[in-house]
């Protein structure tokens, strides 16, 4: 087994690639080749030493990181390419630059001019590139901090590249996390003791108002959506497994009505995850009542994310220290997709496929497809219960995405959209989607048009796949390179289907923004990405439609995989391997779109490369690739990040921090930004034309 450990270490420093993180070629690198070598090789053990430190401990708060030169790799795994410092800056209107991995507000930040001059600074793995894969975009905050999530830990940089801090959560993450604003938590109750019996009266059902029956005395003691937790000295077992213990805390999901009218309570269980059926009657000797209140909590702004162990949990932004953590599953299904929180409800998806409900009508060995089941909103103050929801087709890539009426809208991987009420989990509809099918992609807003676009794939064209008849879909009738897609445009409210347009292979994801907006003539377009992911000869496309009517306005071929899995995969997989982590990557074929507020699209794409597109003439149809960054490494299904005069990528390996603007914005050390109204009155970001016509009325 030593010599074993000993391979495996020697193999690990083989890989180190300390200033060849992304593919830039300087007069300073070369000239300081040999010295940055023999510096990364004494500082590899103690980095590692490190690391290991910080799985231990959870989180732990690092050093100030020592200064090197430029395309020397420091202890903490950071690059320094340029010698232009990103100044730090604070945003005074309570929001953060880039929350979440949902691509929400690119046009509102310009994006670089030049996709290899204008790198600042990387990041990867200090033991070796491949001993980490990221999860999703990275997340910036008010102050410019940038946050990446990845498979052994969630890290906090400042804008010039040093590690603040590193927290390793319970288990891998299961998918890529969000930042939640201390202003938008609430507690799970939905009702205060102030509000009064008038309130307590609207909870009751119609039928029961009125009644002195012992259901009558519970909605004066407890009232759908409170909290309580279990006395001490109690507990349940159902079915050979535990319900509930001493100390729990559960929330009141429902009311149901009894013989007698004495009635029952359905009790959501938060570490179980089970229900319990309670006799109204017996609630006070059982459990009491957690006191809640609405309105802001004395909680510090958080980091929220899901592991594949089942935990959802918080940590404090400042410090890195963990808030809560609730075991909302005994697993989740990853890594793809994202957890996102508006209004106090974190959204995330759980429990991963273990039955029937994921064959997908499959007549194969192992029938069963990574997925989730459920949908679930926990409580941002304290990681409670408040609602769950099974999808009628598991989900996968699940980005959550905010409607105009305080709703929630996903999709699932046969395409089907769904929109639920975000404080209760109710369906408002449910829409679309092909079933027997399976797509990677998500489904994107368009705020201006009140709009959403569903991506998937087209039923399987063969005799031999129908998932309606013996013995099924057979496993030749699958997604493969080729096989045809659909864009579907519905109604944000309504869910009524406007309009659909097929695609020549299947769709990869897809944004909204304004594209070529300085130029005359800018229109707003849903640009969309297509390919099939880490299979060899996949070609791949990229279209601007109208949103409108679906019509093609323009198309471009892109790279095309000749390698049999995603750029870097198969270079990794040994040592990924040997760390004991998940040996591939395996993202989408492009990355989500990034739309600036010059209309330009930025975009990743599985072979490697980062490609800025644009119109260099000024006429809106002649779109071109205006730069280009090759890594060497496949990108993140959502991989860009934009703030004020920052642009930060993710690949599978790597962080890549850009400047967007070198004399305007990095004049002095400290800058602040207020952002103006949008046409209604409400703040909304940054002013420019793009947001004034794409984002207005946005959530």
């Amino acid at each position: 087994m030593s010599v074993i450990a000993a391979c495996a270490h020697l193999v690990v420093l083989l890989q180190l690639l300390p200033a060849c993180t992304i593919s830039v070629e300087r007069a300073e690198r070369a000239e300081r080749a040999e010295r940055a070598e023999a510096k990364v090789s004494r500082t590899t053990h103690f980095a590692s030493v490190e690391e290991n430190a910080i799985k231990r401990e959870g989180s732990l708060k690092l050093k100030s990181q020592h200064k090197v030169g430029l395309g020397v790799m420091n202890r903490r795994g950071v690059t320094q390419y340029s010698r232009r410092s990103l100044k730090r800056a604070k945003r005074t209107d309570g929001k953060f630059f880039w929350p979440d991995s949902g691509n929400r507000e690119s046009f509102n930040y310009t994006g670089a001019t030049d996709l290899t001059d204008n790198i600042s600074w990387g990041w990867h793995h200090p033991a070796g590139i491949y001993n980490t894969i990221p999860v999703g975009s990275p997340l910036i905050d008010d102050e410019l901090n940038i946050y990446i999530g990845s498979d052994d830990a969630i890290r906090k940089f400042d804008i010039t590249g040093q590690i603040l801090w590193s927290y390793a959560p319970r288990g891998q993450l299961a998918a890529a996390p969000t930042l939640v604003t201390a202003a938008s938590r609430r507690q799970a109750a939905r009702v205060s003791d102030e509000m009064g019996e008038e309130a307590e009266d609207m909870l009751r059902p119609d039928w029961d108002k009125g009644s002195a029956s012992n259901s009558f005395q519970f909605f004066k003691d407890f009232k759908i959506g409170d909290v309580v937790k279990v006395k001490p000295g109690l507990s349940y077992r159902a079915d050979g497994r535990e319900v509930y213990k001493d100390g729990d805390q559960g929330m009141i999901s429902e009311f149901v009505p009894g013989e007698n009218r004495d009635g029952r309570a359905v009790i959501l269980w938060t570490r179980t995850g089970h229900k319990s059926v309670v006799d109204t009657s017996a609630m006070k000797n059982r459990f009491v009542r957690v006191q809640q209140t609405l309105g802001e909590e004395s909680l510090p702004p958080m980091l929220v994310g899901s592991t594949t162990a089942g935990y959802v949990f918080a940590i404090a932004m400042d410090s890195g220290e963990e808030l809560w953590a609730t075991w909302a599953s005994n697993d989740i299904a990853g890594v793809k997709g994202s957890v996102a929180a508006k209004d106090g409800v974190v959204v995330v998806a759980t429990d991963r496929c273990t039955d029937r409900y994921c064959y997908r009508y499959r007549n194969t060995t192992n029938p069963l497809t990574e997925g989730n089941s459920r949908v679930r909103g926990l409580s941002a103050a304290d990681g409670s219960a408040i609602w769950e929801y099974k999808t009628m087709a598991p989900v996968w890539n699940m980005v959550p995405l905010w409607g105009p009426n305080s709703d929630v809208i996903f999709q699932d991987w046969e395409g089907r959209l769904y929109s639920l009420d975000l404080q209760t989990g109710a369906l408002r509809y449910r829409v679309g989607g092909n079933i027997g099918t399976h797509t990677h992609a998500a489904a994107t807003y368009d705020a201006g048009h009140e709009m959403v676009i569903a991506l998937g794939v087209g039923y399987y064209q063969d005799k031999y796949c129908n998932p309606y008849i013996a013995p099924g879909i057979l496993i030749n009738c699958n997604t493969w390179p080729g096989v045809r897609g659909f864009i579907r445009g519905y109604n944000v409210s309504s869910g009524h289907k406007l309009w659909e347009r097929e695609t020549p292979e299947p769709p990869a994801s897809a944004a909204v923004g304004m594209t070529s907006s300085w130029a005359p003539g800018g229109h707003t377009r849903l640009v969309v990405t297509m390919g099939y992911n880490c299979m060899h000869n996949s070609p791949s496309q990229i279209w601007a439609i109208d949103p409108n009517n679906g019509h093609i306005r323009w198309k471009r071929d892109g790279p095309t995989l000749w390698t049999s899995t995603c750029a870097g995969d198969k270079e990794g997989a040994d040592i990924r391997r040997a760390m004991g982590g998940r040996a591939a990557c395996a993202p989408n074929s492009w990355s989500v779109p990034a739309i600036d507020a010059n209309g330009d699209v930025y975009v990743g794409n599985q072979v490697g490369v980062l490609q800025k597109w644009g119109t260099p003439t000024g006429m809106t149809r002649d779109i071109q690739i205006l730069s280009t960054l090759n890594t060497g490494h496949a990108f993140q299904d959502t991989a860009i990040a934009f703030a004020e005069g920052v642009m930060a990528v993710t690949t599978c390996t790597s962080l890549i921090v850009l400047q967007t603007n070198y004399s305007e914005y990095f004049t002095s050390e400290t800058w602040s930004v207020t952002a103006p109204p949008n046409v209604d009155g409400e703040p909304y970001g940054y002013s420019s034309p793009v947001a004034r016509h794409s984002a207005a009325g946005s959530a």
